[in-house]
């Protein structure tokens, strides 16, 4: 694969925003601290923990990426 077909290729994958970066925005308090009491609620709970398991699902599809690309890239 050429370089220009590389970047055309990376410049086609849609952006990602994670639910946890808009969670921990939303859970922090006047302060700036967390608010460990909102975080405790039972829907939070939920929704913090759903919102973990993509972020760790995000990273492990990054990192199989950054090795298929690494492998393309082999001289």
């Amino acid at each position: 694969m050429k370089n220009q077909e590389l970047i055309q290729v990376l410049e086609a994958v849609p952006e990602k925003n994670l639910r946890l970066l808009e969670l921990a925005r939303e859970l922090l308090g006047p302060d700036g601290s967390v608010d460990w009491e909102k975080c405790s609620t039972p829907p939070l709970v939920d929704e913090i923990n759903a919102a973990a398991e993509e972020a760790h699902a995000y990273a492990q599809q990054t990192r199989d990426l950054r090795c298929t690309l690494q492998k393309l890239l082999e001289p």
